[in-house]
């Protein structure tokens, strides 16, 4: 995935591609002016100083244009930059009547290395654009018309305003480049911080995945211990039953029950409530219904473990276990069924 700041090094490398494309193809028109100016004047020792000045834009810009692919962009604005400057500069001593036109040409190469973003390489361009702006301030002629009221002053003053106009410049191309690489900095920064929190929202739900797989394998573990099932002999299951019995503990027993039954061809099943406290009204009808479940798949159910207290209990409150064969233990169970212990 592109990040921001890749993007934004790719729309400078894309605009220096602009520029230099841009240069390149007024340097070739005008180069071939020149050309056939030569041709159609037979002036050629005027005009061939003006080929080698549109020859300095040209290869430069060439030659950024060969080396953005390949290696930093402040290393390839480089060439760009000395062709612009030294166009300018040999323009200057070749017409110096033009100097004022000319000198504000500077200011794109400093544009252009501010692009790169290497500060060192853009304080170079700064001094050497000041220094040779205003050296070839001293190139301008002088003004008749106001020879009396400016004077010799001219050269000095067009150099203030080249040198101001070149600061102003780079303050503004800097600070406007130094913010938009801090935005892209806290875009990213906000990114990496979003995708951090989605990894550990990830991990935290795979945790807790498997935790809940981890409580479900013990709550299984727990539900077979609460309510085992062992077969005893050929036939035949046993169902010992210790603790309180509720509808949740009953509704284990059963399925198990009718799977094991299911599973083995079970066609008699023991269930021993020696082990449960308190047998009442509730307890008695959740042991008939599960009577009746096992009946339908046609096994016969056996209730041993019924204590003194159990009896006048279930007595007392009028519950009757005439849906199963009722025993004081499995091994008299056992017997009643037919099958030797």
């Amino acid at each position: 995935m592109t990040t921001g700041a890749e993007f934004v090094l790719n729309a400078r490398r894309q605009l220096i591609r602009l520029i230099a494309i841009t240069l390149t193809v007024s340097g070739c028109s005008s180069f071939l002016l020149v050309a056939i100016l030569m041709v159609i004047t037979r002036n050629m020792a005027d005009l061939a100083p003006y080929l080698g000045i549109i020859a300095l834009g040209i290869g430069g810009s060439l030659a950024t244009l060969a080396l953005l692919s390949h290696v930093v962009l402040w290393k390839a604005v480089i060439p760009l930059a000395v062709g612009i400057d030294g166009a300018v500069i040999t323009s200057v001593f070749l017409l110096p009547e033009q100097t004022l036109v000319a000198l504000p040409f500077l200011l794109v190469p400093l544009v252009i290395v501010c692009l790169g973003r290497h500060r060192p390489a853009t304080l170079t361009t700064v001094g050497m654009s000041i220094v040779a702006g205003a050296f070839l301030a001293g190139f301008a002629p002088q003004s008749q018309v106001d020879r009396v009221i400016i004077g010799d002053s001219l050269p000095f003053i067009s150099g203030i305003g080249i040198v101001t106009l070149l600061v102003i410049i780079w303050l503004l191309s800097d600070r406007l480049l130094a913010i938009s690489d801090q935005a892209v900095a806290l875009a990213d920064n906000r990114a990496a911080d979003a995708e951090a929190a989605r990894q550990q929202a990830e991990e935290a739900q795979r945790t807790i995945a498997k935790q809940y797989d981890e409580q479900k394998q013990l709550l299984d573990l727990v539900s077979v211990l609460e309510t085992p099932v062992i077969t005893i002999g050929e036939g035949v299951l046993l169902a010992p039953i210790v603790g309180r019995l509720d509808s949740r503990r009953a509704e284990h027993l059963t399925q198990r029950l009718l799977n094991a039954v299911h599973t083995h061809r079970a066609n008699a099943v023991i269930i021993d409530i020696a082990g449960v406290p308190t047998v009442d009204t509730m307890v008695a009808q959740l042991l008939i219904r599960t009577a009746q479940s096992l009946r339908l798949l046609g096994s016969r159910v056996v209730l041993t473990g019924i204590t003194a207290e159990t009896a006048m209990t279930l007595s007392h409150l009028g519950v009757s276990l005439n849906d199963m064969k009722t025993v004081r233990d499995p091994q008299e169970a056992l017997l009643v069924l037919g099958v030797r212990p």
